[in-house]
């Protein structure tokens, strides 16, 4: 359970049934040398199976009053490790560990873009998430920015379903049970990687409804033209409607073909977003704040 100021605006879904977590460990790949970390242990009912199936389990809660409770609960548990710490703000291990998890709704793209950005990711990561939000992460049924950022680095396959009744409180949202693994041979090589997201996002973020026209700046109509051809999609498409693998040969393409004066004019363009991207935070952040003092003030008028 996550809280802040004067509402729970990062509460958590709670699993009800021990037998839905045996269920989902069991369609893991969660063995007896694993440490895995727990993100939001809330009641703990996640994290007593953990403790059952793994070597540690490196349990998170922001929320005081649950960690207590949680300190009494798991006192005897020699493999169980509590921390009342956010998870935003918790330095990820060096060595290698995975993750199970009920995660916060309202912060899965956070907690994805921690796991997943930082330099030291977990071998797999198990994530019980929205819907809407595991077809973003996998690009089903189209690509979106954010899955053809991960493919190179990560396979991801939807596990399970849940039901809304398997929560409490109940969601309003579907909900299910991902695992996302880091893989052993990426798609891109780490070296190249920076090059190939700055190309993406270069060519997503374009405003522009079709390649044509979100490529024009990076390759001439004759390359573009013939790429078409090989690579099998329309120049009138729209950048998301081509799939994963076709995004790998228009940037080994690029990579390989397009002089580096025009380079120039995509490098950096992931930075550039996410400078963006912080501004906007920071924006509705001070709202968020703002929001908070006029609901204090009107409150405590009498």
């Amino acid at each position: 359970m996550w809280r802040t100021g004067r509402q729970y605006a990062y509460s958590q879904n709670s699993i009800r049934s021990p037998q839905l977590v045996k269920r989902l460990l069991n369609k893991s790949r969660i063995s007896s040398s694993d440490i895995v970390i727990e993100i939001g242990a809330g009641k703990g009912i996640i994290t007593r199976e953990l403790a059952k199936k793994s070597k540690q389990v490196i349990a998170l809660e922001i929320d005081p009053e649950l960690y207590k409770k949680l300190t009494y609960t798991f006192k005897d548990s020699k493999n169980v490790r509590l921390l009342n710490k956010d998870f935003l703000k918790y330095s990820l291990p060096k060595y290698e560990y995975k993750v199970f998890s009920n995660i916060p709704f309202n912060f899965t793209s956070r907690i994805i873009s921690k796991l997943l950005k930082t330099e030291n990711a977990p071998l797999l990561a198990y994530l019980i998430i929205q819907e809407e939000a595991a077809k973003k992460l996998m690009g089903s049924p189209r690509e979106t920015q954010m899955s053809l950022l991960l493919k190179p680095l990560y396979s991801m396959k939807l596990s399970d379903r849940l039901k809304r009744s398997d929560f409490e409180p109940r969601p309003r949202v579907k909900t299910v049970f991902i695992e996302i693994e880091k893989l052993s041979t990426p798609f891109v090589e780490k070296k190249n990687y920076p090059e190939y997201r700055d190309f993406v996002v270069c060519v997503t973020t374009q405003w522009k409804p079709t390649l044509r026209k979100s490529l024009k700046k990076v390759f001439t109509y004759e390359q573009l033209k013939r790429l078409s051809s090989q690579v099998q999609f329309n120049i009138d498409d729209a950048p998301l409607d081509l799939y994963f693998e076709q995004w790998l040969d228009l940037y080994k393409y690029y990579r390989s073909s397009v002089i580096d004066c025009k380079k120039i004019l995509v490098a950096g363009s992931y930075s550039r977003q996410e400078c963006r991207n912080k501004r906007q935070k920071k924006f509705y952040r001070f709202c968020e704040r703002l929001n908070d003092v006029v609901y204090t003030t009107k409150g405590s008028q009498v």
